[in-house]
């Protein structure tokens, strides 16, 4: 009879530590998950932040070409009004 005790016992152990295998292994699996999205996320912030730059940059530069382009039509309008005058 405690052969039988000393077996169960021994696989009650081997249950409990294997139950504690698969929790700590979850929780392990889960912290690396955690930190692959806070890079992922930490990537993207940066990646949108660019994109921001890039684009404020693009609308100052077309704005400026705007002005020039709406100057160059207005002297080319003023040369015509000359012209058709003389």
């Amino acid at each position: 009879m405690s052969n039988k005790k000393l077996i169960l016992g021994i696989a009650a152990g081997a249950a409990v530590l294997a139950g504690a295998a698969v929790v700590l292994s979850r929780k392990r699996s889960q912290k690396k998950y955690e930190a692959r999205i806070e890079e992922a996320k930490s990537n993207f912030r940066g990646k949108l932040n660019e994109l921001q730059r890039k684009a404020q940059k693009e609308y100052k530069n077309a704005s400026s070409e705007t002005g020039e382009i709406v100057n160059a039509a207005k002297d080319r309008a003023a040369e015509w009004v000359k012209a058709s005058r003389a």
